[in-house]
């Protein structure tokens, strides 16, 4: 597979990793497949500057946080906890019957977070994360990609609440 090729579906989910990469694999098998070796490729993973910083402020501002990733639940807990993320809900690939850009993602979130989607924000770095955030109905702010705000690195998020009135 090429770099153009992986980078086009990065963020996508299991079903479309199948559908793309590998029809000769069932979503369950290749599911198998990522939790066996995902843990030999942890080298690569690459931590935005910021997490932990940003979800200490929405803490201490009192707004609730949820991670949303195609990823599966399992290995995505890992990989939150490894980022210094401390979201209050996570909702991995696993957990919805679709994957984003599908909105059910963002729905559950804003379900268990007790908050209307249209009240939220959806942070994302792909237009998976942007479609699923517009099809829930939520605002979404891009990281170094258009949306309704665009933030060209995590902690403007926290400039632009306070700009926005939230925090």
């Amino acid at each position: 597979m090429s770099r153009e090729a992986f980078e086009r579906g990065l963020g996508q989910g299991i079903q479309a990793d199948v559908d793309r990469f590998f029809p000769r694999h069932t979503v369950p098998a290749l599911e198998r497949l990522y939790a066996e070796r995902f843990e030999s490729h942890l080298g690569h993973l690459r931590v935005m500057d910021g997490v932990a910083s940003v979800f200490d402020a929405l803490r201490r501002r009192g707004l609730p946080s949820a991670v949303i990733t195609n990823t599966p639940a399992a290995i995505a807990r890992g990989l939150v906890e490894r980022a210094g993320a401390t979201p209050d809900v996570l909702v991995g690939g696993t957990d919805v019957p679709r994957a984003k850009p599908a909105p059910d993602m963002v729905l559950l979130a804003c379900e268990r977070l007790g908050i209307p989607p249209a009240e939220s924000w959806v942070v994302g770095d792909t237009a998976f994360d942007r479609d699923a955030a517009r099809a829930a109905g939520a605002r979404f702010a891009g990281l170094g990609l258009e949306g309704d705000v665009t933030l060209g690195r995590l902690t403007d998020l926290l400039v632009h609440l306070e700009g926005d009135g939230v925090v």
